[in-house]
């Protein structure tokens, strides 16, 4: 067995982490850094998974295990990275350690970019990156709007001359703190806007893309929902592209991605609580094509992503733990 570490379980990540890894057949949970409350007290749906006996706020009880999951606010992973780097595995959840220009991190964040901590780090785009995953040592897991939005644009991103994305996502993005957006009685009811052409998943897109960098607008929108991104990308391609064309490009990419599904419509009851991201296409006139895409923010947007990263650096069956996980539906 593997014996694994979660460092900020008792967010909405972090219990996503716990439900995947409790049914990964090669995972052990050996230690949960505690928190003020127990794990089992503070979430009665974990009564009696032995969770409770997990907890430590001992460091070195995280430095001599396989593997740490951190699954904490942007801002926070740093203290323990340093702790824990070259003593352990680490997979970042956190949006810390993604960036790797500092330009474009000082652009985008209001922190200061560790460098030397930053050039440790492999981004865990895994349809782009999957050899530099398998043998790295850090991984940072890449953002929920971010992932979509890569995944929606990887088969056609060295033919896009422009692309104009709006991606909706559910509450459960917000994270657990509750806030004035986020509170069920006005969000339930409620669509906005927020972020437009700033919001920080757009260095990611941009270091993976950076042909896109001058003619990508990204308008990222509350929905009234708890899981799941849906979005919708219109794209100016280089030339006209036949339909047969788009798919063969579509298959290119992703024909031995399991979790990647092409879809003649897309609906987030397909895949929310699942690691499926599900894609259409759909033809525009002239040069324009329009890309749905929609994954659970939790899952294949966040915690199911970085157990495919684990799986990848353990030369495991990249669907341990995921794979079994369908969606929800209701």
């Amino acid at each position: 067995m593997i014996n694994v570490g979660i460092i900020g379980a008792n967010g909405y990540l972090g219990l996503e982490l716990i439900r995947i890894l409790k049914a990964h057949p090669h995972i052990k949970i050996k230690s949960i850094f505690k928190r003020d409350e127990l794990i089992e007290d503070e979430f009665k749906h974990l009564m009696n998974t032995s969770l409770n006996e997990t907890l430590s706020s001992d460091i070195s009880d995280f430095q001599n295990l396989d593997c740490v999951f951190l699954s904490l606010p942007h801002g926070q992973s740093y203290d323990y990275v340093k702790q824990l780097i070259g003593k352990v595995k680490i997979i970042d959840l956190s949006s810390d350690s993604r960036i790797s220009n500092k330009s474009l991190y000082s652009q985008y964040y209001n922190h200061d970019m560790n460098e030397d901590i930053q050039k440790k780090f492999i981004y865990g785009f895994i349809e782009k990156n999957s050899e530099e995953i398998k043998s790295a040592h850090n991984i940072a897991n890449p953002g929920c709007f971010a992932l979509c939005t890569q995944l929606a644009l990887l088969p056609f991103s060295e033919v896009i001359t422009s692309a104009s994305i709006t991606a909706i996502t559910g509450s459960s993005g917000g994270g657990k703190e509750p806030t004035i957006k986020n509170h069920h009685s006005t969000r339930s009811k409620d669509m906005f806007s927020y972020g437009i052409n700033t919001h920080r998943h757009l260095a990611e897109i941009i270091q993976s893309y950076p042909n896109l960098k001058d003619s990508l607008s990204f308008v990222p929108t509350s929905g009234p929902f708890v899981r799941g991104i849906f979005l919708t990308a219109h794209l100016t391609l280089d030339s006209k592209y036949s339909l047969e064309d788009l798919t063969s490009k579509f298959y290119s990419k992703f024909s031995k991605e399991g979790f990647i599904r092409l879809q003649d419509q897309v609906n987030l009851t397909n895949v929310v609580g699942s690691n499926y991201c599900d894609i259409s296409i759909i033809q525009g006139a002239g040069n324009n094509v329009i890309i749905q895409a929609s994954l659970d923010n939790l899952m294949k947007g966040a915690s199911g992503n970085a157990v495919e990263c684990f799986n990848l650096m353990y030369n495991l069956p990249i669907n341990e733990g995921v794979g079994s996980l369908i969606p929800f539906y209701l």
